[in-house]
């Protein structure tokens, strides 16, 4: 076990870590859930991904099929992980924070931003909002890609890191403190004046993110409002041109969220703030405990 364990990268570390705070979460949820097995089958999936990882590099594995799966492990265990949330988050703590995140906002502004927004909405704006929500998703491979033809597979290996260091902090706050958003809040749905339908692009985007985030409970941080800005934050640190190019993309897509009624001005300025927090924790811990100590997860 002692041979397996020292081929782990710092990644497989912290998403068995992950994958472990995870199951506890579930069977503490048992008692009120009604999906009592159907997390299982994402939880195996997951730490399947995890030995398979360890695995191939001990194997030194890194052809096919196979290479493409080392590549995109860390998305696939995202993408799998957060699948489980709506069977266990709304079970595990049943309050719900939305009140109390949309007085915060009156309280900074003055207003309700989702609401005080609308006077700007145009068809073309919708359409432009949506798509640069959406835009978020494969925003961070710009830069991770650049580093990986580039190869810099330390800094690679350290973003990757920061990156999950990012999200897993974000997941654990929406089990802390639940949140549906603006979109799903009563009192500011029967405020809203205008649909957000927008020309072709709205709708079936709007459909597509409905999709693929079952869990309508990651309100508080924006995770989108934290990746952008930690990739912002590392394109500044090692592509300046690309870090220019982006500023303006990652503004729109802080206003998109808004805009659209995802998240309220609070988790926008949470998730900045976590970001940098997870950013400047991430790199002092890889420099102190993984640099040169640990097997790269990606290597050539």
């Amino acid at each position: 076990m002692n041979s397996f364990w020292r081929y782990f990268s710092i990644l497989d570390k912290l998403n068995t870590v992950f994958l472990f705070i995870i199951f506890v979460f579930y069977l503490f949820s048992l008692p009120s859930s009604p999906y009592t097995f159907e997390p299982l089958l994402v939880f195996f999936p997951a730490g399947l991904s995890i030995f398979l990882s360890v695995y191939f590099r001990k194997k030194k594995i890194n052809t096919g099929l196979i290479k493409y799966f080392r590549l995109f492990y860390p998305l696939i265990f995202l993408f799998v992980i957060f699948e489980s949330f709506f069977m266990i988050l709304p079970f595990l703590n049943t309050h719900r924070y939305d009140s109390i995140l949309a007085e915060i906002d009156r309280n900074l502004t003055g207003v309700n931003p989702t609401v005080w927004i609308e006077r700007f909405n145009l068809p073309w704006i919708t359409d432009l909002m949506y798509l640069l929500y959406l835009f978020y998703f494969p925003m961070p491979l710009f830069i991770l890609v650049w580093l990986y033809k580039k190869k810099k597979m330390e800094a690679l290996d350290q973003s990757v890191f920061i990156y999950m260091i990012t999200y897993y902090g974000a997941y654990l706050l929406y089990f802390l403190i639940p949140a549906a958003g603006p979109r799903f809040y009563e009192p500011l749905i029967q405020l809203q004046q205008k649909d957000l339908n927008g020309i072709l692009l709205s709708i079936p985007i709007r459909h597509l993110i409905n999709f693929l985030e079952p869990n309508k409970l990651d309100a508080f941080p924006s995770l989108h409002a934290a990746i952008s800005f930690t990739t912002l934050l590392t394109m500044a640190r090692y592509n300046k041109r690309m870090f220019y190019f982006f500023l303006p993309v990652v503004t729109g897509i802080f206003i998109s969220l808004i805009y659209c009624r995802y998240h309220y001005l609070i988790d926008v300025l949470a998730g900045v703030i976590w970001s940098a927090a997870a950013f400047m924790a991430g790199k002092k811990y890889y420099g102190k405990f993984v640099a040169g100590k640990t097997p790269l997860l990606y290597d050539q």
